[in-house]
């Protein structure tokens, strides 16, 4: 049932890319309202990657709560929860960016939504049990709710934009 739902951080890399606020930029036209715009949908990503951040914290926590804390498993979940929390410390954008990308093919390349008994100190049937709880089912619904709200907002953003660029033409 997890690995499901790894498509869905996939898109949402992607998307988050592709609506950046370095992509929604147009020929600088030195008016105020443009930069202003420009800011509000880069704190808008910032708000959607810290979302992001947040959500895969929560969720191993969690996981990590049912382990013993002797097991490579929490040691490893400890490690990657350290890495989000510096993730979310980042403030500046690309450096946010550069440390997701490294922070999602760690994940992709990771062992963590993988069973391995020594490393878990559980069953196949545990394991599975804990990374397909209740919480990961709360966390992928408020993800998407994120994901949704974000996109409204830069689309109202990008429409602003492009209504300000239309306007400078006007004028011009």
């Amino acid at each position: 049932m997890l690995l499901k739902y790894c498509p869905l951080l996939l898109l949402a890399q992607f998307l988050i890319a592709a609506a950046s606020p370095t992509n929604l930029r147009l020929p600088e036209s030195g008016v105020p309202l443009q930069k202003e715009l420009e800011r509000q949908a880069k704190a808008e990503t910032i708000n959607l990657l810290n979302s992001l951040f947040r959500s895969q914290i929560a969720y191993f926590t969690e996981v990590k709560a049912a382990l013993n804390p002797q097991t490579k498993r929490s040691q490893h979940i400890n490690l990657y929860i350290t890495r989000l929390n510096a993730a979310i410390e980042e403030t500046d954008m690309d450096e946010k960016n550069k440390k997701w990308m490294e922070i999602f093919d760690e994940f992709s390349a990771s062992p963590l939504l993988i069973n391995r008994e020594a490393e878990t100190g559980l069953t196949d049937l545990q394991y599975k049990q804990i990374l397909t709880g209740q919480k990961l089912k709360d966390i992928s619904a408020k993800f998407v709710t994120d994901v949704a709200d974000y996109f409204w907002k830069i689309t109202k953003l990008s429409g602003r934009v492009v209504s300000n660029e239309l306007s400078n033409a006007d004028q011009s």
